[in-house]
Parts: structure tokens; C-alpha cells; sequence
């Protein structure tokens, strides 16, 4: 007989006390710091600066889920090798986004994690610490820690992109508000708690988005009604993770019916032109 007692702590458990030392690291963390710097490998096999301050809280994230499930491997950004096939049982992590190399700290800093189990998303954890919320979603259901009133609201019909996509998006939605938020995970929470209607990433020539980035939020959508999907039309949240090219998320069924030829439009010949504008670094990671 298995009692509440033999039963494994689950993602949020194993993951809470770390990330509220996290929100603590960066706190006094001060808003510009020349610091140190890495270049590490990206998810898609080019070369990207991250902070030191980054890597060490990547460092404590990855020790807690080691010492929680010592076999369960911990997946995260810069093993782009982990992009072709992922484990059955392994957790997807992305460490602290939204800190630039110079030390620049940014509200859309988040830390965002999945519980990968016979190779589906089934827990996942998107926590905002400049916010002050956490998500969490274990087997469908969401809780939310903290005031969400301090997350941006956006005009109804708002449609959230990345920074070097929103002319694009613009170009593809004449007369409809497009916003930028930089992070996948804040996007997708935001699309979930209805701050926004929708997000995208376009489906554009050099950009990407890597499966620990998505997976634990698109859950969040998916839990509170919302679909997320990538643009081969696989479900985020019920599909192995894996890289996608683009991917479309929005709080109604009927929203991203809606918004879906955005995924064939961003393909098309014409919007080649914006797609080449795009910096001649390695693959643009939306994340």
C-alpha cells in the first residue's frame, strides 16, 4: 500500500524552496553589473553570452531536481543534442531568462520547468520573480502564487511576439494591437491568466524555440481552456517536446482558430523579406 508518505514529491515541491532562493539571489542583484560572462553552446548549435549570475542559479535549480530524482536527467538549454530525442522521464529546465550578459535585469526574468513522464509534459512551473507570481500545473489543474495584478494587462485582442518579430506581426495584423514580450514562458502565462489574448512565434527562416522553454507554460494555457500549438499543428501540451519552428497561443478555442493563418502567412514568400532583416547572428531562439 503506497501512502501519502511513500508518495514522490512532485515538480513544485522539489522545485518551490530553490526558487524562492533564486528570487532572493536576484533581488539585491544590481541592475547593472559589468560582471562576467560565458559563451555557452545554444539550442541550436550556435554560441550565445550568458551571465555568470545565470549559470549559477542554473547550477542550484539543476542540484535541487538532481538530488530530488537522482535518475532523472535535467535537460536544459545549451545541450542542443537534446532537441533530436528527449528522454521518457527527465525534466525540461530553463534557467533565469531575461538577465543580459552586462547584468541588466528585466521584469520578463523567468525560470520555467517540466515534468516529463512516458515522454508527455505532465507537471510544469513558470515562475516570474520580478512579479512576485508562480504558476504551477500538476495533472491539469493550476495554481497561482502571488498578485497577479502585477502582471501587464494588455487592450483586449492583443497579440504578444518576440522582439524581432513584431513588425512582422504588425505587417500580418493591420489595425490589431501587437505587443513585445521577450520571455516564451511570460508570454504563455500571460496568455493563460487572460493578460492577453494571444502569442506567437512565427514561423520565420533562423528562429526556433526549444522545448524547455514552452512545454511546463503550455500547460498553463491548456489548463485554463486556452490551446497552444506549434505550426505543424501538434498540441504544446500534449505532444513530445521537441524544437518548433513556430507556435501560436491563445486563451479561447476560438482565438486561435482565428490566428491560425498567421502560421501560414509568417511562411510565405513574402514575408521573406522581414525573415532576412532579422540579425545575421545564429538562430534567433524566441525565448
Amino acid at each position: 500500500m503506497t501512502t501519502a508518505r511513500d508518495k514522490p514529491p512532485g515538480l513544485a515541491a522539489v522545485l518551490g524552496p530553490v526558487l524562492d532562493e533564486t528570487a532572493a539571489e536576484l533581488g539585491p542583484f544590481p541592475a547593472r553589473d559589468p560582471g562576467h560572462s560565458s559563451r555557452i553552446r545554444s539550442a541550436h548549435a550556435g554560441t550565445e553570452p550568458v551571465a555568470e549570475l545565470n549559470l549559477r542559479l542554473q547550477d542550484m535549480l539543476t542540484g535541487a531536481l538532481t538530488r530530488a530524482w537522482p535518475e532523472v536527467p535535467v535537460i536544459t538549454q545549451g545541450q542542443h543534442h537534446a532537441l533530436e530525442v528527449l528522454p521518457d522521464d527527465c525534466v525540461l529546465l530553463a534557467p533565469p531568462s531575461g538577465i543580459s550578459p552586462s547584468g541588466d535585469r528585466r521584469a520578463d526574468c523567468a525560470v520555467t520547468a517540466c515534468r516529463i513522464r512516458a515522454g508527455f509534459p505532465v507537471e510544469g512551473i513558470v515562475d516570474l520573480p520580478f512579479y512576485g507570481v508562480r504558476v504551477e500545473v500538476d495533472r491539469g489543474m493550476l495554481s497561482v502564487t502571488g498578485d497577479t495584478d502585477r502582471l501587464p494587462a494588455f487592450p483586449r485582442d492583443t497579440v504578444l511576439t518576440c522582439p524581432h518579430h513584431l513588425d512582422l506581426a504588425r505587417r500580418l495584423l493591420p489595425g490589431r494591437p501587437v505587443a513585445e514580450v521577450p520571455t516564451v514562458g511570460i508570454k504563455l502565462v500571460l496568455v493563460a491568466l487572460r493578460r492577453a489574448q494571444a502569442a506567437v512565434c512565427l514561423p520565420t527562416s533562423g528562429c526556433g524555440t526549444a522545448p524547455w522553454d514552452y512545454a511546463g507554460a503550455a500547460l498553463a494555457v491548456h489548463s485554463m481552456g486556452g490551446k497552444a500549438v506549434a505550426s505543424d499543428g501538434s498540441d504544446l501540451a500534449h505532444s513530445r517536446p521537441r524544437a518548433h519552428a513556430g507556435w501560436l497561443a491563445a486563451h479561447t478555442l476560438h482565438a486561435a482558430a482565428d490566428l491560425a493563418p498567421l502560421m501560414h502567412a509568417a511562411s510565405s514568400p513574402s514575408s521573406a523579406g522581414a525573415a532576412s532583416s532579422l540579425p545575421p547572428s545564429s538562430t534567433q531562439d524566441c525565448a
